[in-house]
Protein backbone atom coordinates (compact mmCIF):
# COMPACT_ATOMS: atom_id res chain seq x y z
CA UNK A 1 0.00 0.00 0.00
CA UNK A 2 2.99 2.63 0.59
CA UNK A 3 4.42 1.47 -2.93
CA UNK A 4 1.29 2.21 -4.18
CA UNK A 5 1.07 5.47 -2.20
CA UNK A 6 4.79 6.28 -3.17
CA UNK A 7 4.11 5.64 -6.80
CA UNK A 8 0.85 7.60 -6.88
CA UNK A 9 2.13 10.61 -5.43
CA UNK A 10 5.84 10.84 -6.66
CA UNK A 11 5.34 8.96 -10.27
CA UNK A 12 2.24 9.52 -11.46
CA UNK A 13 0.37 12.86 -9.96
CA UNK A 14 4.09 15.14 -11.06
CA UNK A 15 2.75 14.24 -14.75
CA UNK A 16 -0.73 14.84 -13.72
CA UNK A 17 0.19 18.51 -12.76
CA UNK A 18 1.60 19.14 -15.42
CA UNK A 19 -0.77 18.46 -17.86
CA UNK A 20 -3.14 20.28 -15.86
CA UNK A 21 -0.56 23.25 -15.79
CA UNK A 22 -0.48 23.31 -19.49
CA UNK A 23 -4.00 22.50 -20.53
CA UNK A 24 -5.03 25.47 -17.91
CA UNK A 25 -2.59 27.98 -18.89
CA UNK A 26 -3.71 27.16 -22.99
CA UNK A 27 -6.90 27.69 -22.64
CA UNK A 28 -6.63 30.72 -20.25
CA UNK A 29 -4.62 32.16 -22.95
CA UNK A 30 -6.44 31.68 -25.84
CA UNK A 31 -9.96 31.06 -24.63
CA UNK A 32 -10.16 33.37 -20.98
CA UNK A 33 -6.91 35.79 -21.64
CA UNK A 34 -9.25 39.05 -20.95
CA UNK A 35 -9.53 37.52 -17.46
CA UNK A 36 -6.00 37.38 -16.88
CA UNK A 37 -5.02 40.22 -14.52
CA UNK A 38 -3.47 40.37 -11.26
CA UNK A 39 -6.62 42.13 -9.50
CA UNK A 40 -4.29 44.38 -7.34
CA UNK A 41 -5.76 46.06 -3.98
CA UNK A 42 -2.87 47.85 -3.27
CA UNK A 43 -5.18 51.17 -4.34
CA UNK A 44 -7.08 50.52 -1.35
CA UNK A 45 -3.66 50.16 1.05
CA UNK A 46 -0.60 51.83 2.56
CA UNK A 47 3.25 51.37 2.59
CA UNK A 48 2.78 48.35 4.67
CA UNK A 49 0.97 46.28 1.48
CA UNK A 50 4.11 47.64 -0.85
CA UNK A 51 6.36 46.06 1.58
CA UNK A 52 4.86 42.79 1.55
CA UNK A 53 4.08 42.46 -2.02
CA UNK A 54 7.55 43.56 -2.67
CA UNK A 55 8.92 40.74 -0.67
CA UNK A 56 6.81 38.78 -1.47
CA UNK A 57 7.67 38.68 -5.11
CA UNK A 58 11.48 39.23 -4.78
CA UNK A 59 11.65 36.05 -2.66
CA UNK A 60 9.49 34.00 -4.70
CA UNK A 61 10.81 34.29 -7.73
CA UNK A 62 14.39 32.88 -6.70
CA UNK A 63 13.21 30.75 -5.10
CA UNK A 64 11.12 29.79 -7.71
CA UNK A 65 14.69 30.30 -9.89
CA UNK A 66 16.53 28.07 -7.65
CA UNK A 67 14.41 25.04 -7.87
CA UNK A 68 15.29 24.69 -11.14
CA UNK A 69 18.52 23.57 -10.51
CA UNK A 70 17.31 20.49 -9.72
CA UNK A 71 17.11 19.79 -13.37
CA UNK A 72 20.77 20.62 -14.29
CA UNK A 73 22.55 16.99 -14.49
CA UNK A 74 25.48 16.05 -12.36
CA UNK A 75 27.86 15.75 -14.89
CA UNK A 76 27.17 19.72 -15.88
CA UNK A 77 27.42 21.40 -13.00
CA UNK A 78 30.13 19.37 -11.78
CA UNK A 79 32.45 20.94 -14.68
CA UNK A 80 32.56 23.76 -11.81
CA UNK A 81 31.05 22.97 -8.93
CA UNK A 82 31.03 19.85 -6.48
CA UNK A 83 27.28 18.62 -5.20
CA UNK A 84 28.60 19.62 -1.56
CA UNK A 85 28.99 22.96 -3.00
CA UNK A 86 26.00 23.19 -4.45
CA UNK A 87 24.28 22.09 -1.90
CA UNK A 88 25.74 24.48 0.08
CA UNK A 89 24.96 27.37 -2.24
CA UNK A 90 21.00 26.05 -2.37
CA UNK A 91 20.53 26.42 1.23
CA UNK A 92 21.82 29.59 1.94
CA UNK A 93 20.12 31.36 -0.90
CA UNK A 94 16.95 29.01 -0.64
CA UNK A 95 16.67 30.38 3.01
CA UNK A 96 17.34 33.70 2.38
CA UNK A 97 14.83 34.04 -0.29
CA UNK A 98 12.70 31.86 1.60
CA UNK A 99 12.67 33.74 4.98
CA UNK A 100 12.29 37.30 2.49
CA UNK A 101 9.02 35.24 0.74
CA UNK A 102 7.58 34.06 3.94
CA UNK A 103 7.83 37.62 5.60
CA UNK A 104 6.56 39.18 2.82
CA UNK A 105 3.08 36.61 2.98
CA UNK A 106 2.42 36.88 6.33
CA UNK A 107 2.25 41.01 5.68
CA UNK A 108 -0.07 39.99 3.02
CA UNK A 109 -2.43 37.27 4.67
CA UNK A 110 -2.28 39.66 7.47
CA UNK A 111 -3.51 42.62 5.91
CA UNK A 112 -6.02 40.41 4.36
CA UNK A 113 -7.80 39.22 7.04
CA UNK A 114 -7.57 42.74 9.29
CA UNK A 115 -8.72 45.17 6.64
CA UNK A 116 -12.41 45.51 6.15
CA UNK A 117 -12.04 47.12 2.53
CA UNK A 118 -9.33 44.42 1.88
CA UNK A 119 -11.72 41.57 2.71
CA UNK A 120 -14.61 43.20 1.06
CA UNK A 121 -12.67 42.68 -2.25
CA UNK A 122 -11.09 39.46 -1.43
CA UNK A 123 -12.14 36.35 -3.55
CA UNK A 124 -11.80 33.04 -1.91
CA UNK A 125 -9.12 32.32 -4.53
CA UNK A 126 -6.96 34.99 -3.17
CA UNK A 127 -6.60 33.60 0.26
CA UNK A 128 -6.38 30.04 -1.07
CA UNK A 129 -3.16 30.53 -3.26
CA UNK A 130 -1.62 32.71 -0.59
CA UNK A 131 -1.89 30.36 2.31
CA UNK A 132 -1.19 27.57 0.07
CA UNK A 133 2.11 29.43 -0.56
CA UNK A 134 3.35 30.03 2.81
CA UNK A 135 2.10 26.27 4.02
CA UNK A 136 4.77 25.52 1.12
CA UNK A 137 7.08 28.18 2.04
CA UNK A 138 7.65 27.28 5.76
CA UNK A 139 7.54 23.46 5.01
CA UNK A 140 10.80 24.24 2.81
CA UNK A 141 12.47 25.70 5.15
CA UNK A 142 11.88 23.05 8.23
CA UNK A 143 13.82 20.97 5.16
CA UNK A 144 16.96 22.86 5.09
CA UNK A 145 18.17 21.49 8.55
CA UNK A 146 17.49 18.12 7.38
CA UNK A 147 19.41 18.90 4.15
CA UNK A 148 22.23 20.63 5.27
CA UNK A 149 23.51 17.41 8.09
CA UNK A 150 21.85 14.75 6.09
CA UNK A 151 24.00 12.50 3.71
CA UNK A 152 24.86 14.12 0.14
CA UNK A 153 22.96 11.28 -1.74
CA UNK A 154 19.59 12.05 0.05
CA UNK A 155 20.16 15.44 -1.76
CA UNK A 156 21.29 14.82 -5.15
CA UNK A 157 18.30 12.05 -4.76
CA UNK A 158 16.15 15.46 -5.33
CA UNK A 159 17.94 16.46 -8.40
CA UNK A 160 17.97 12.66 -9.89
CA UNK A 161 14.03 12.29 -9.08
CA UNK A 162 13.16 15.37 -10.83
CA UNK A 163 15.25 14.50 -13.81
CA UNK A 164 13.70 11.33 -13.39
CA UNK A 165 9.67 12.64 -13.81
CA UNK A 166 10.50 14.99 -17.12
CA UNK A 167 11.76 12.17 -18.88
CA UNK A 168 9.30 9.63 -18.00
CA UNK A 169 10.89 7.51 -15.80
CA UNK A 170 8.71 4.54 -14.72
CA UNK A 171 10.51 4.20 -10.86
CA UNK A 172 10.82 7.96 -10.34
CA UNK A 173 8.95 7.46 -7.16
CA UNK A 174 10.92 5.09 -5.87
CA UNK A 175 14.21 7.43 -6.16
CA UNK A 176 12.61 9.23 -3.16
CA UNK A 177 10.61 6.71 -1.31
CA UNK A 178 13.02 7.13 2.10
CA UNK A 179 13.06 10.68 2.09
CA UNK A 180 11.14 12.41 5.53
CA UNK A 181 7.54 13.58 5.57
CA UNK A 182 8.77 17.39 4.82
CA UNK A 183 10.03 16.87 1.43
CA UNK A 184 7.16 14.79 0.80
CA UNK A 185 4.15 17.38 1.57
CA UNK A 186 6.68 20.25 0.27
CA UNK A 187 6.99 18.30 -3.32
CA UNK A 188 2.88 17.39 -3.05
CA UNK A 189 1.79 20.99 -1.82
CA UNK A 190 4.28 22.28 -5.01
CA UNK A 191 2.31 19.91 -7.30
CA UNK A 192 -0.97 21.34 -6.28
CA UNK A 193 0.14 24.89 -6.34
CA UNK A 194 1.25 24.22 -10.27
CA UNK A 195 -2.58 22.71 -10.58
CA UNK A 196 -4.12 25.36 -9.61
CA UNK A 197 -1.86 28.14 -11.02
CA UNK A 198 -3.79 28.64 -14.32
CA UNK A 199 -7.14 29.56 -12.29
CA UNK A 200 -5.93 31.74 -9.50
CA UNK A 201 -4.42 35.44 -10.34
CA UNK A 202 -0.50 34.01 -10.34
CA UNK A 203 -1.39 33.50 -13.95
CA UNK A 204 -0.51 37.39 -14.67
CA UNK A 205 3.23 36.35 -14.43
CA UNK A 206 2.86 34.38 -17.66
CA UNK A 207 1.01 37.44 -19.83
CA UNK A 208 3.40 40.35 -18.03
CA UNK A 209 3.77 42.70 -20.71
CA UNK A 210 7.06 42.98 -21.69
CA UNK A 211 6.90 44.80 -24.45
CA UNK A 212 6.26 47.92 -22.64
CA UNK A 213 9.75 48.03 -21.20
CA UNK A 214 11.27 48.18 -24.28
CA UNK A 215 8.75 50.45 -26.65
CA UNK A 216 9.64 53.76 -27.68
CA UNK A 217 8.02 56.56 -25.79
CA UNK A 218 4.82 58.13 -27.33
CA UNK A 219 2.08 61.06 -26.73
CA UNK A 220 -1.58 60.56 -27.07
CA UNK A 221 -3.54 63.03 -29.17
CA UNK A 222 -6.93 63.56 -29.74
CA UNK A 223 -8.72 65.79 -32.45
CA UNK A 224 -11.50 68.04 -31.38
CA UNK A 225 -14.74 66.88 -33.19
Amino acid sequence: MDNYINNLLFTYLPHIAIAILLFGVVTRLFIGNKTVQAESTQFLADKQVKLGSNLFHIGIIFVFFGHLTLFIPEWLYHMVMTTETKRIIALSMGSLFGIIAIVGMIILVSRRFTSPRIKMNSSFQDYFIIILLLVEAIVGLTAVAETATGPINKYAALSEWAQAVVTFQPDAGAIIAGHSIQYKIHIVTGLFIFMFFPYTKLMHIVVYPFVYLFRSGYQLVRKRS
